[in-house]
Protein backbone atom coordinates (compact mmCIF):
# COMPACT_ATOMS: atom_id res chain seq x y z
CA UNK A 1 0.00 0.00 0.00
CA UNK A 2 3.08 2.09 0.61
CA UNK A 3 3.63 2.22 -3.31
CA UNK A 4 0.70 3.10 -4.17
CA UNK A 5 0.33 5.78 -1.71
CA UNK A 6 3.10 7.57 -2.80
CA UNK A 7 2.73 6.36 -6.74
CA UNK A 8 -0.54 8.99 -6.52
CA UNK A 9 1.23 11.43 -4.26
CA UNK A 10 3.39 12.30 -7.10
CA UNK A 11 1.04 12.54 -9.33
CA UNK A 12 -1.31 14.53 -7.50
CA UNK A 13 1.57 16.63 -6.00
CA UNK A 14 2.46 17.86 -9.32
CA UNK A 15 -1.04 18.46 -10.60
CA UNK A 16 -1.84 20.68 -7.56
CA UNK A 17 1.11 22.37 -6.32
CA UNK A 18 1.35 23.58 -9.77
CA UNK A 19 -2.19 25.06 -9.99
CA UNK A 20 -1.50 26.31 -6.86
CA UNK A 21 1.68 28.22 -7.85
CA UNK A 22 0.24 29.25 -11.07
CA UNK A 23 -2.94 30.50 -9.69
CA UNK A 24 -1.56 32.08 -6.37
CA UNK A 25 -3.76 30.28 -4.39
CA UNK A 26 -3.50 31.04 -0.48
CA UNK A 27 -2.63 27.62 1.26
CA UNK A 28 -3.90 29.55 4.61
CA UNK A 29 -7.36 29.82 2.72
CA UNK A 30 -7.06 26.40 0.44
CA UNK A 31 -10.26 24.33 -0.57
CA UNK A 32 -10.54 21.80 -2.98
CA UNK A 33 -12.98 23.70 -5.10
CA UNK A 34 -10.85 25.75 -7.11
CA UNK A 35 -9.07 22.97 -8.23
CA UNK A 36 -11.87 20.91 -9.03
CA UNK A 37 -13.48 23.37 -10.57
CA UNK A 38 -11.01 24.57 -12.96
CA UNK A 39 -10.66 20.97 -14.17
CA UNK A 40 -14.52 20.97 -14.39
CA UNK A 41 -14.69 23.96 -16.86
CA UNK A 42 -11.65 22.67 -18.66
CA UNK A 43 -12.48 19.69 -19.90
CA UNK A 44 -16.58 20.49 -20.23
CA UNK A 45 -17.62 18.18 -17.33
CA UNK A 46 -21.02 17.67 -16.40
CA UNK A 47 -22.05 17.52 -12.44
CA UNK A 48 -24.99 15.92 -11.53
CA UNK A 49 -26.37 14.56 -8.66
CA UNK A 50 -28.46 10.97 -8.46
CA UNK A 51 -29.67 9.13 -5.86
CA UNK A 52 -30.45 4.79 -5.06
CA UNK A 53 -32.45 4.39 -1.73
CA UNK A 54 -29.64 2.29 -0.34
CA UNK A 55 -26.98 4.40 -1.75
CA UNK A 56 -25.73 0.96 -3.40
CA UNK A 57 -23.55 4.04 -5.79
CA UNK A 58 -21.56 6.96 -4.07
CA UNK A 59 -19.92 8.37 -7.39
CA UNK A 60 -19.94 7.23 -11.05
CA UNK A 61 -17.85 8.33 -13.68
CA UNK A 62 -19.20 7.92 -17.90
CA UNK A 63 -16.52 8.96 -20.11
CA UNK A 64 -17.85 8.06 -24.05
CA UNK A 65 -17.93 10.11 -27.28
CA UNK A 66 -20.45 12.88 -26.10
CA UNK A 67 -17.90 13.91 -23.26
CA UNK A 68 -17.22 12.94 -19.54
CA UNK A 69 -19.66 13.33 -16.82
CA UNK A 70 -19.58 12.82 -12.90
CA UNK A 71 -22.37 12.13 -10.78
CA UNK A 72 -22.49 11.95 -6.43
CA UNK A 73 -25.13 10.76 -4.40
CA UNK A 74 -27.84 13.46 -3.57
CA UNK A 75 -28.73 12.30 -0.24
CA UNK A 76 -24.92 12.04 1.09
CA UNK A 77 -23.65 14.50 3.42
CA UNK A 78 -21.83 17.65 1.54
CA UNK A 79 -18.33 16.25 3.03
CA UNK A 80 -19.03 13.18 1.74
CA UNK A 81 -20.19 14.79 -1.64
CA UNK A 82 -16.84 16.71 -1.79
CA UNK A 83 -15.06 13.24 -1.13
CA UNK A 84 -16.97 11.59 -4.14
CA UNK A 85 -16.31 14.69 -6.53
CA UNK A 86 -12.33 14.35 -5.63
CA UNK A 87 -12.45 10.50 -6.05
CA UNK A 88 -14.31 10.63 -9.85
CA UNK A 89 -11.76 13.35 -10.69
CA UNK A 90 -9.04 11.26 -9.32
CA UNK A 91 -10.37 8.41 -12.51
CA UNK A 92 -9.86 11.08 -15.22
CA UNK A 93 -6.21 12.54 -13.73
CA UNK A 94 -4.80 9.34 -13.13
CA UNK A 95 -5.73 7.83 -16.14
CA UNK A 96 -7.23 5.18 -15.25
CA UNK A 97 -8.35 2.25 -17.62
CA UNK A 98 -12.06 2.08 -18.67
CA UNK A 99 -14.84 4.30 -19.37
CA UNK A 100 -16.87 3.39 -16.32
CA UNK A 101 -16.08 3.99 -12.88
CA UNK A 102 -18.74 3.19 -10.03
CA UNK A 103 -17.57 4.05 -6.59
CA UNK A 104 -19.19 2.23 -3.52
CA UNK A 105 -17.68 1.13 -0.36
CA UNK A 106 -17.64 -2.60 -1.36
CA UNK A 107 -15.09 -1.92 -3.84
CA UNK A 108 -11.39 -2.05 -3.41
CA UNK A 109 -9.80 -2.74 -6.35
CA UNK A 110 -6.50 -0.89 -7.35
CA UNK A 111 -7.99 1.90 -9.19
CA UNK A 112 -11.03 2.71 -6.65
CA UNK A 113 -7.81 2.47 -3.77
CA UNK A 114 -5.89 4.95 -6.01
CA UNK A 115 -8.56 7.24 -6.81
CA UNK A 116 -9.22 7.06 -2.96
CA UNK A 117 -5.78 8.63 -2.16
CA UNK A 118 -6.12 10.94 -4.87
CA UNK A 119 -8.78 12.48 -3.46
CA UNK A 120 -7.61 12.49 0.61
CA UNK A 121 -4.85 14.36 -1.30
CA UNK A 122 -7.02 17.18 -3.25
CA UNK A 123 -8.77 17.72 -0.19
CA UNK A 124 -5.86 17.58 2.45
CA UNK A 125 -2.92 18.27 0.96
CA UNK A 126 0.94 18.24 2.94
CA UNK A 127 1.55 21.63 2.09
CA UNK A 128 -2.46 23.33 3.37
CA UNK A 129 -2.05 20.47 6.12
CA UNK A 130 1.42 22.11 7.63
CA UNK A 131 0.02 25.54 7.46
CA UNK A 132 -3.02 25.07 8.91
CA UNK A 133 -1.76 22.34 12.03
CA UNK A 134 2.43 23.48 12.69
CA UNK A 135 2.17 27.28 11.54
CA UNK A 136 -1.41 28.38 12.75
CA UNK A 137 -2.12 25.91 15.55
CA UNK A 138 -5.80 25.07 14.06
CA UNK A 139 -7.58 22.70 16.19
CA UNK A 140 -8.66 19.40 14.29
CA UNK A 141 -12.26 20.65 13.95
CA UNK A 142 -11.41 23.90 12.76
CA UNK A 143 -9.23 22.17 10.07
CA UNK A 144 -11.95 19.88 9.37
CA UNK A 145 -14.72 22.33 8.92
CA UNK A 146 -12.43 24.52 7.20
CA UNK A 147 -11.44 21.69 4.30
CA UNK A 148 -14.87 20.71 4.13
CA UNK A 149 -13.89 16.71 4.74
CA UNK A 150 -15.36 14.48 7.10
CA UNK A 151 -14.00 13.22 10.85
CA UNK A 152 -13.18 10.01 9.31
CA UNK A 153 -11.30 11.11 6.19
CA UNK A 154 -9.41 13.84 7.95
CA UNK A 155 -8.40 11.09 10.71
CA UNK A 156 -7.57 8.60 7.92
CA UNK A 157 -5.45 11.00 6.09
CA UNK A 158 -3.49 12.17 9.02
CA UNK A 159 -3.03 9.18 9.96
CA UNK A 160 -1.35 7.98 6.47
CA UNK A 161 0.46 11.37 6.22
CA UNK A 162 2.15 10.82 9.33
CA UNK A 163 2.99 6.88 9.02
CA UNK A 164 4.41 7.27 5.54
CA UNK A 165 6.11 10.98 5.41
CA UNK A 166 6.93 10.59 8.96
CA UNK A 167 7.92 6.64 9.72
CA UNK A 168 5.66 6.48 12.66
CA UNK A 169 4.41 2.89 13.51
CA UNK A 170 0.92 3.17 13.03
CA UNK A 171 0.37 2.68 17.09
CA UNK A 172 1.85 5.79 17.91
CA UNK A 173 0.37 7.73 14.21
CA UNK A 174 -3.13 6.83 15.95
CA UNK A 175 -2.37 8.05 19.15
CA UNK A 176 -1.16 11.25 17.89
CA UNK A 177 -4.22 12.00 15.88
CA UNK A 178 -6.59 10.92 18.54
CA UNK A 179 -4.68 13.37 21.12
CA UNK A 180 -5.63 15.95 18.25
CA UNK A 181 -9.12 15.07 17.43
CA UNK A 182 -9.56 15.27 21.96
CA UNK A 183 -7.84 18.96 21.52
CA UNK A 184 -4.17 18.76 22.33
CA UNK A 185 -2.60 20.15 19.32
CA UNK A 186 1.22 19.88 21.20
CA UNK A 187 1.85 15.97 20.23
CA UNK A 188 0.94 16.02 16.69
CA UNK A 189 2.89 19.36 16.05
CA UNK A 190 5.76 18.37 17.23
CA UNK A 191 5.37 15.32 14.59
CA UNK A 192 4.83 18.30 11.78
CA UNK A 193 7.95 19.93 12.81
CA UNK A 194 10.06 16.54 12.15
CA UNK A 195 8.76 16.05 8.46
CA UNK A 196 8.04 20.14 7.81
CA UNK A 197 11.49 20.63 5.74
CA UNK A 198 10.20 17.47 3.72
CA UNK A 199 7.16 18.73 2.78
CA UNK A 200 8.58 22.18 2.26
CA UNK A 201 11.21 20.85 0.22
CA UNK A 202 9.00 18.49 -2.01
CA UNK A 203 6.38 21.88 -2.62
CA UNK A 204 9.27 24.00 -3.60
CA UNK A 205 10.47 21.38 -6.12
CA UNK A 206 7.48 22.22 -8.19
CA UNK A 207 9.07 24.21 -10.43
CA UNK A 208 6.56 27.13 -12.87
CA UNK A 209 8.04 27.96 -15.84
CA UNK A 210 7.43 31.92 -16.55
CA UNK A 211 5.88 30.89 -19.59
CA UNK A 212 3.58 28.88 -18.60
CA UNK A 213 2.43 31.30 -15.86
CA UNK A 214 2.38 33.52 -18.57
CA UNK A 215 -0.15 31.18 -20.72
CA UNK A 216 -2.70 31.32 -17.66
CA UNK A 217 -2.44 34.56 -16.83
CA UNK A 218 -2.99 35.97 -20.43
CA UNK A 219 -5.89 33.37 -20.68
CA UNK A 220 -7.70 34.50 -18.06
CA UNK A 221 -6.70 38.67 -17.46
CA UNK A 222 -6.24 39.09 -21.17
CA UNK A 223 -3.45 41.53 -20.62
CA UNK A 224 -0.15 41.38 -18.38
CA UNK A 225 2.75 43.75 -17.82
CA UNK A 226 5.92 42.81 -16.27
CA UNK A 227 4.58 44.02 -12.65
CA UNK A 228 2.34 40.47 -13.28
CA UNK A 229 6.09 38.44 -14.59
CA UNK A 230 9.33 40.33 -14.08
CA UNK A 231 10.78 38.40 -17.44
CA UNK A 232 8.52 40.17 -19.33
CA UNK A 233 11.40 42.59 -19.60
CA UNK A 234 13.39 39.88 -20.79
CA UNK A 235 14.32 40.34 -24.53
CA UNK A 236 14.77 36.69 -24.84
CA UNK A 237 11.83 35.85 -23.25
CA UNK A 238 9.41 38.32 -25.84
CA UNK A 239 11.11 36.56 -28.88
CA UNK A 240 9.71 33.42 -26.66
CA UNK A 241 6.27 35.03 -26.54
CA UNK A 242 6.15 36.56 -29.91
CA UNK A 243 6.37 32.30 -31.27
CA UNK A 244 3.43 31.97 -29.33
CA UNK A 245 -0.30 32.19 -31.27
CA UNK A 246 -2.21 35.04 -30.20
CA UNK A 247 -0.10 36.34 -28.02
CA UNK A 248 1.76 39.71 -28.96
CA UNK A 249 4.17 41.88 -27.02
CA UNK A 250 4.90 44.86 -26.90
CA UNK A 251 6.93 47.99 -25.00
CA UNK A 252 5.64 51.59 -24.09
CA UNK A 253 8.51 54.33 -23.28
CA UNK A 254 8.29 57.51 -22.15
CA UNK A 255 9.83 59.84 -19.63
CA UNK A 256 12.60 57.12 -19.03
CA UNK A 257 10.73 54.62 -17.59
CA UNK A 258 9.39 51.63 -19.88
CA UNK A 259 6.32 49.24 -19.26
CA UNK A 260 6.31 45.81 -20.71
CA UNK A 261 3.21 44.29 -21.92
CA UNK A 262 1.79 41.20 -23.76
CA UNK A 263 -2.32 40.92 -24.39
CA UNK A 264 -4.07 38.10 -26.09
CA UNK A 265 -5.87 38.87 -29.09
CA UNK A 266 -8.99 37.42 -28.37
CA UNK A 267 -9.40 40.27 -25.66
CA UNK A 268 -7.79 43.35 -26.83
CA UNK A 269 -6.77 45.25 -29.93
CA UNK A 270 -3.30 46.62 -30.17
CA UNK A 271 -4.80 50.02 -29.88
CA UNK A 272 -6.75 48.66 -26.46
CA UNK A 273 -3.70 46.92 -25.04
CA UNK A 274 -1.39 49.66 -25.56
CA UNK A 275 -4.57 52.57 -23.74
CA UNK A 276 -3.61 50.34 -21.28
CA UNK A 277 0.33 50.32 -21.09
CA UNK A 278 -0.20 53.84 -20.76
CA UNK A 279 -2.65 53.82 -18.13
CA UNK A 280 -0.18 51.49 -16.05
CA UNK A 281 3.03 53.52 -16.83
CA UNK A 282 0.53 56.59 -15.66
CA UNK A 283 -0.01 55.17 -11.99
CA UNK A 284 3.69 53.89 -12.01
CA UNK A 285 5.57 57.34 -13.00
CA UNK A 286 2.82 59.37 -10.36
CA UNK A 287 3.82 56.69 -7.26
CA UNK A 288 7.91 57.07 -8.51
CA UNK A 289 7.48 61.12 -8.00
CA UNK A 290 5.26 61.17 -5.03
CA UNK A 291 8.09 58.41 -3.72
Amino acid sequence: MTETYFKVWEIAKKELYSFIKLYNISKINYTFEEYFNYIVQKNKIKLLPHHFSDKAILGLTLIDNLGISFSYEISSISSRQNFTKCHELGHLILKHSGTVFAENTQNKDQQETEANYFSSFILMPDIVLLTKIFYQKKTFQETKLELKVSTQAFELRLNELLIHQGNIPSNTAKKLVKSYITGSNKPISKAFASIKDKIISEYESIYIDDIDRLRILISTKGFITQLDIPSLSDIEFQKTIQALQNIEVKTYYNQGFAVFYSWHTDFFTEDESLRKAKLIHYDLTQKRTSN
